[in-house]
């Protein structure tokens, strides 16, 4: 059980799919944002003409995207 002093935290970076209807398809949550973007580059070369995004778990903020469909 967490407590207050606990540990755990909470995924702040989303790195999602933008499909071609404007939905967002979950691929992973991330805590630090240098590794988030790191991985958007990963990921951007995994899935080559596919739009992703980055954005922040909490206000949705979009922080960067990959050009896509």
């Amino acid at each position: 059980m967490a407590g207050p002093g606990s540990l755990l935290l909470e995924p702040v970076y989303d790195i999602l799919i933008g499909d071609a209807d404007g939905r967002h398809l979950w691929l992973e949550c991330l805590q630090d944002l240098v590794i988030a973007r790191q991985r958007l580059s990963v990921l951007a070369g995994q899935y080559p003409g596919t739009r992703l995004v980055l954005r922040d778990h909490k206000t949705r903020a979009i922080l960067a995207e990959t050009d896509g469909y």
